[in-house]
């Protein structure tokens, strides 16, 4: 027994049925309630942290009440041994069910994610995160039927301080969400999600989603998509689990389901072979009377071309809000509530005439569309001076396009510049100077000698200030008598050559080719038709939500062409391509306003006159509206107002300006 005692508190311990990595877990009997038999869970280090630990476990448990939670009977410490004390579950955990028979049929293994999901929904509301589901942590009685949830020892609690070391990784192997590798504290009630996704999987296939244990160790492989369960063998399940089990093991959190109720939720409309979408009528709650739904429309596209990267809270609280308008009570809420806001104006009470005879949802999409271009022109030539004499390495000439520029900094144009195609280098020798680095001066053609200027003051020639006759005279004689004068070539110093300007005096140039680029951001907008609604109103009105956001490299996404308003942005888009210009990068966002459609009418029957006075009820006229936005806020319509106290409001307005007119007229 590891000298543990043969008694803890008033019970005997008679066998151990399970170990962990610091405790055991014994079932025991009660020493005089002979019929009560219960689980003991002993810890066996005396360390602090992992006392505190223990402890915390046993506390955040006691305060979970729920039918599928282990219940805490007691807590304690029997020296040198901590203690505590909890319903016995005959049958084992899940692992050990697993391990005995292998895969579970689906039936069994939706009761026991259902179970599971009950109890992790009420521990997040209650501000508490397992971070530790796995099939170990679940127990099931043999029959299966019996769900309950176990081993709090990692939870954390919401708002209160954790005994979590930053960098500390904890958890079970194969079951932990990309947000436990990086650290514990970054888990949140998502990666709960998570795991739990990883335990439906497992029941259905008996193995992990993927060929290795994501994460951690020197085996650890990637965090990436499940496998799917057909390349699993398992082929008798409905299809759409294989997305509800994508959309709890998305790498993103936010783009999981917000809650584990939400998860169940889809399973079990996949299991009834309804899907799951915002734009489809859902039954009315228990209770409430039944109106008829407008004709299921098919899904958006947005819903089925970018359903795996869809934020799932935006679309759960639009099918809660459906859920609430389903409800004709609620309806007549909101229409007593637009009537009182502006009781001098509107007609009184509308809720309560109201008569709902069919109830429609939908969501309005707005898609923005951001594109980087890049600009590339054709490489030019440019030489240099080889001032360095450098021995240039011999690499390939990349084309254009090839050619690494510095990364964007999101959607922003840039100016760009001018940037060397690597490799395009050659070292030529200059073709002005033959190279040698000087030139032949073009004033003395390399003779280094130009004939003396006329008034130069070199002998021979005439006096300054001599008389003509003497100076002809003088000339002439010279002209005869000797050879022309020449002198040194300023320009070139009398040396014949000058320095080369093209290679500097280098003799060699550096040729290479260059690109001018530049990038610049456009943004796009487009939106689904909207309904008999003023869009001003509506968008100023009504917040719209974000429910989907990815980027693409170099193009755009296929699904994107899937969805029209998209793909109408994408062909304008397209237009400003041509042979120099291509996508750097492009971004869509998609964000929707809920709207539902109602129709009803006021009970106002109306009585048509026949030949000889008779007359035939007739049915009142039917009224379309529109409820929209997470907001619920009804529009502004003029059939709506209250019109008989209007005109007496203006009878009133229009008698008081007459009666002052007429004192005015008077007193004048």
């Amino acid at each position: 027994m590891n000298n543990l005692p043969e008694r803890i508190g008033n019970y005997r311990l008679e066998r151990q049925i399970g170990k962990g990595g610091m405790s055991q877990v014994w079932l025991a009997r009660h020493q005089t309630l002979r019929t009560r038999r219960v689980a003991i869970k002993v810890l066996l280090s005396q360390d602090p942290e992992w006392i505190e630990r223990f402890t915390r476990e046993a506390e955040i448990t006691s305060q979970l009440r729920h039918e599928h939670i282990v219940p805490i009977y007691d807590h304690g410490h029997q020296a040198p041994f901590y203690y505590t004390v909890m319903e016995y579950v005959e049958g084992g955990s899940l692992r050990d069910m697993l391990n005995q028979r292998g895969r579970l049929p689906l039936e069994l293994a939706a009761h026991i994610f259902f179970c599971a999901a009950a109890a992790l929904d009420y521990a997040h509301a209650h501000g508490v995160i397992h971070r530790d589901i796995s099939t170990g942590n679940i127990l099931v009685d043999p029959d299966g039927q019996r769900v309950f949830l176990a081993d709090f020892g990692i939870a954390r609690e919401s708002g209160k301080s954790a005994l979590t070391t930053v960098n500390k990784v904890m958890g079970t192997r194969g079951f932990l969400s990309p947000e436990h590798a990086s650290s514990a504290t970054a888990v949140t009630h998502l990666s709960d999600i998570y795991s739990l996704g990883v335990v439906l999987y497992v029941m259905l296939t008996g193995d992990l989603p993927w060929p290795y244990k994501p994460g951690l160790g020197d085996d650890g492989g990637p965090f990436a998509p499940p496998m799917s369960l057909r390349d699993r063998g398992v082929t008798d399940v409905p299809a759409a689990i294989d997305a509800i089990i994508r959309t709890m093991l998305a790498l993103d959190p936010s783009k999981r389901y917000p809650s584990a109720q939400a998860a169940a939720e889809a399973l079990k409309q996949a299991l009834s072979r309804h899907t799951s979408t915002t734009q489809v009528m859902t039954s009315a709650p228990a209770g409430i009377p039944s109106v008829p739904a407008s004709p299921p429309a098919e899904p958006h596209p947005v819903e089925k071309a970018l359903s795996p990267d869809l934020l799932k809270a935006p679309l759960q609280e639009a099918l809660t809000r459906i859920n609430e308008l389903n409800d004709p009570r609620e309806i007549a809420r909101l229409l007593n509530e637009w009537s009182n806001a502006r009781p001098w104006l509107r007609r009184p009470a509308l809720g309560r005439l109201a008569a709902i005879r069919q109830i429609g949802h939908r969501n309005i999409y707005w898609y923005t569309l951001r594109v980087l271009y890049e600009t590339r022109e054709p490489a030019q030539n440019a030489e240099e001076p080889d001032y360095q004499m450098l021995e240039s390495k011999l690499e390939r000439e990349p084309g254009r396009w090839e050619v690494p520029l510095p990364a964007p900094h999101g959607f922003e144009s840039d100016s760009g510049g001018v940037v060397r195609i690597p490799g395009s280098m050659r070292v030529v020798l200059c073709d002005d100077c033959k190279g040698i680095g000087r030139t032949i001066c073009p004033r003395c053609n390399g003779s280094r000698r130009i004939p003396a200027p006329a008034d130069s003051g070199l002998p021979g020639d005439p006096m300054p200030g001599a008389p003509a006759t003497v100076a002809a005279s003088a000339s002439a004689s010279v002209q005869v008598a000797a050879t022309p004068r020449l002198i040194p070539c300023p320009d070139c110093q009398g040396s014949g050559g000058l320095h080369c300007k093209r290679c500097d005096g280098t003799s060699r140039l550096i040729v290479h080719k260059t690109i001018r680029w530049h990038r610049r951001a456009v943004t796009m907008t487009e939106h689904d038709d909207l309904p008999k609604v003023d869009e001003q109103w509506l968008q100023q009105r009504c917040k719209k939500r974000t429910i989907y956001c990815e980027q693409a490299q170099g193009g755009f996404r296929s699904e994107w062409r899937l969805v029209p308003g998209i793909q109408t942005m994408i062909e304008a888009a397209e237009q400003r391509l041509d042979a120099n210009t291509r996508i750097v990068l492009s971004e869509v966002t998609v964000h929707f306003i809920p709207v539902t459609e109602i129709v009803f009418d006021l009970n106002e029957r109306t009585v048509a006159r026949g030949v000889g006075g008779g007359g035939q009820s007739r049915e009142p006229p039917l009224h379309r509206w529109y409820i929209c936005g997470f907001e619920k806020l009804l529009p502004d319509d003029r059939r709506f107002l209250n019109w008989d106290r209007i005109v007496a409001l203006g009878a009133t307005g229009v008698s008081i300006a007459a009666t002052v007119a007429l004192i005015v007229i008077l007193v004048l």
